[in-house]
């Protein structure tokens, strides 16, 4: 379900925008950003890293904050990353009615071990998200999906999934989300050498060549 986690957003004045005035809020253990939506206007806002960053490491997308003393939900549009994809540059929120419904792609989480890939199968997973419609209030942080049933070449598909409350799935079920199959790497290398060696014309020790036969009969 949606989180209730919580965080303070604070207002940034218009001499706190632009690469220089964001990279000190930074140094201040801030990280800016904007919300807009609802038919409000944007504003520019900043709020502590420290509260930020955990949020979404797990995978939060909907979330209550708190601007200007008022409460309202919101959830992450954009997430700008610094160039090694450790640190939050920048991120924007979007204005959300707790009663509205939303199309949103979440993330899937397996769940066990496919007792295929102790038998010589290796496990695949196609799909790592899909589309849902719900709720803002009802959006998940991920959906998890059980695969300790998987043999080789079983699969689980998006239709598999369970969606609570009155979600929706968008995404095709019958995308597969994960599958195991029998991994014949070896032995097809192992038959195409075979064949290399068979093809290969073997040497007769002994006999000469044509360049020496020609060489020989020169001297007669």
């Amino acid at each position: 379900m949606a989180t209730d986690l919580l965080i303070e957003l604070n207002n940034r004045t218009e001499t706190e925008v632009g690469t220089v005035a964001c990279q000190r809020l930074r140094e201040k253990g801030q990280t800016p950003g904007v919300i807009y939506g609802n038919q409000i206007e944007t504003e520019l806002i900043s709020t502590a890293t420290d509260s930020l960053k955990p949020l979404i490491d797990r995978g939060i997308r909907v979330l209550d904050v708190t601007l200007n003393g008022e409460t309202q939900k919101a959830m992450f549009r954009e997430v700008q990353w610094d160039t090694f994809g450790i640190y939050v540059n920048h991120f924007d929120l979007l204005r959300i009615n707790p009663d509205q419904r939303i199309e949103i792609e979440v993330q899937i989480e397996l769940r066990g071990t496919a007792p295929g890939t102790s038998s010589g199968g290796q496990l695949e997973q196609p799909l790592h998200g899909v589309m849902i419609d719900c709720l803002a209030v009802e959006v998940p942080e991920r959906l998890t999906i059980r695969i300790n049933h998987l043999e080789i070449d079983d699969a689980v598909t998006a239709g598999e999934l369970e969606l609570a409350g009155n979600a929706r799935l968008l995404t095709d079920p019958d995308a597969v989300i994960a599958r195991v199959v029998e991994v014949r790497e070896e032995e097809d290398e192992v038959a195409e050498d075979g064949l290399e060696m068979e093809a290969a014309e073997p040497e007769v020790i002994g006999r000469a060549s044509d360049d020496e036969d020609e060489e020989n009969d020169d001297d007669e």
